[in-house]
Parts: C-alpha cells; sequence; structure tokens
C-alpha cells in the first residue's frame, strides 16, 4: 500500500500537466493519477452531432504523445497509478468509446489501470433497474476492450448506482475479480450516506485503487443528499475514518494506491507524511 496524488489539485492554480507532475514530485509523491480527456464527436442524425469539452483535463488523448509522456514520467522517477477517466456509462455510445481512446493510451504508457463512474442517472425518467442494465452494457464492451491491452477497469463509486452497496454487490456478482475493480472513492461514499469503513469490509478484496478524499466538517449537511464532491480537504482536516479505511484495505491485502484527491497543492502536501503515517501503522 502507498501513497500517492489525483493531479486535479492543478486546478485550483491553473497548472499543466508538466507542471503538475513536477509539483507532485516536489511534494514527494511517487505515485500520480491524471485526468484524462477524449473528444467526443457523435453523430445523432443526418443534420445533428453531440461535441463534448473538457473545462480542465490534463491529458487530452487525441494529442498525446505516448512516448514524451513515458520519457517524461522516468525523468521525474513517477509513475501512473491510474487513468481519471470520468464518462458517462449510461449512454453506451459516449461513454465506451470514451473509454476505449483512455484505454488505448493507458497500454502505451503503462498506465495499469483506467476509471470511470456511472455518471448520472436521469432519475425523473429511468428507473434504477434499467441504469444497471445498461451500466452493464456498458462495461462488458470496456472490459472486453481493455483486457487484451493489459489495463484493468475500475469503476468509482461516484453516482446513484455505485453508491449504493446493494447495486455495488450485485454489480460485482455480474462481473468477476478479474474484469472489474472499485476505485474506493471514501469521500464519495460517506457524503452519499454509508459508512465507509464498515460498507467496505465486504467489497475490500475488489478494490484496485483508492481516492484518499477527505470531507470537511462544512460540508455534512448534504450527506446523504448527494452521491460524491469532486474534490476534498487534506487527509486528517475532515471527518472521514481514514484510520478505519486503511486497517480494512490492509487486512484484506490492498497493495495498490491510496491517491489523495484534494483541490490544492498546499492540501496534497500536507496529506502524505498523514497518510504515510496511517500506512505505516498497518505495515
Amino acid at each position: 500500500m502507498h501513497p500517492g496524488v489525483n493531479l486535479e489539485f492543478g486546478r485550483s492554480a491553473g497548472l499543466s500537466f508538466e507542471e503538475s507532475l513536477e509539483a507532485a514530485r516536489d511534494a514527494g509523491y511517487a505515485y500520480v493519477e491524471p485526468y484524462v480527456y477524449s473528444e467526443t464527436d457523435l453523430r445523432i442524425n443526418s443534420h445533428l452531432s453531440l461535441k463534448g469539452a473538457s473545462e480542465y483535463h490534463h491529458i487530452h488523448t487525441g494529442a498525446a504523445d505516448a512516448r514524451g509522456i513515458r520519457e517524461r514520467m522516468q525523468r521525474l522517477g513517477l509513475s501512473f497509478s491510474a487513468f481519471d477517466v470520468h464518462s458517462s456509462l449510461l449512454l453506451p455510445q459516449v461513454g465506451v468509446p470514451y473509454l476505449m481512446k483512455a484505454i488505448d493510451l493507458a497500454s502505451e504508457v503503462n498506465c495499469p489501470i483506467v476509471m470511470s463512474d456511472e455518471g448520472p442517472l436521469p432519475a425523473e425518467w429511468m428507473p434504477l433497474e434499467r441504469g444497471f442494465d445498461i451500466l452493464c452494457i456498458s462495461l462488458e464492451a470496456v472490459i472486453r476492450y481493455a483486457g487484451p491491452k493489459g489495463v484493468r477497469v475500475a469503476v468509482e463509486l461516484h453516482n446513484a448506482l455505485t453508491t449504493r452497496p446493494e447495486y455495488l454487490a450485485r454489480l460485482l456478482d455480474r462481473f468477476g475479480p478479474g474484469d472489474l475493480g472499485i476505485n474506493f472513492d471514501t469521500g464519495n461514499f460517506f457524503l452519499a450516506g454509508n459508512d465507509p469503513v464498515e460498507a467496505l469490509k465486504p467489497i475490500a478484496h475488489r478494490v484496485i485503487h483508492v481516492h484518499a478524499k477527505e470531507i470537511p466538517a462544512s460540508q455534512l449537511h448534504e450527506r446523504g443528499h448527494v452521491t460524491g464532491t469532486r474534490v476534498g480537504v487534506a487527509v486528517g482536516d475532515g471527518v472521514v475514518d481514514f484510520a478505519g479505511v486503511v486497517a480494512v484495505l490492509a487486512a484484506a491485502g490492498f497493495d495498490g494506491t491510496l491517491g489523495v484527491e484534494c483541490d490544492t497543492l498546499e492540501q496534497a502536501v500536507r496529506s502524505l507524511p498523514r497518510l504515510r503515517a496511517l500506512i505505516g501503522a498497518v505495515a
């Protein structure tokens, strides 16, 4: 088990991918997780198309220089823990090709994991059961594509289906450990109304990556009313029981990355010694 950092902290300071990598290295991290974007241009019919855009990302798959990325990571002494590739798997024609592009790049730059959540569920007209079926259709295609490329697929707990333990259990029954893993987002799961420690125990053996997201007390009024938040604060500055989470993961033999997901570089810097201490306590 080792600490890492999601490069989302670069957003608040307007840092580029290269600048975010250097900041993570200088802060003492060895594992990083960038936000990876793929252009969406879906033809709906003869006169209508759907195009996507990103407000902030670190890597654009359509413009990425795989060799240059590998050389840069090697020069800085960094490794990828995962690609953060959020897209809507409830829209298979959008989400599936979106993740496939990221999987192609991950395979080229030695990134072991590509992750996404299911995306927002339109609860006004789509029942949870129907959404679950669509999610499974998308995952079947993505998993089938990722396997031969040596990339693992992880579902992040972030929306109406994946933050419900009963649907998450069904999803893990549907796909075996060699096919689908979990990116356990401590903050999202907590805000959705779950106890991260108790809810983690039956699924810890399926966790292949963690978002160590701390939730400040100021967000407690949102608990049970939302299914997640973009980033958290420094580990130890909030209300999540990280000691309990790390203990459960250690008992399950987890040997992956605990990626700090916070809003600023200063928070990332303060999180590292605290996370190291928690890991050291169960080593």
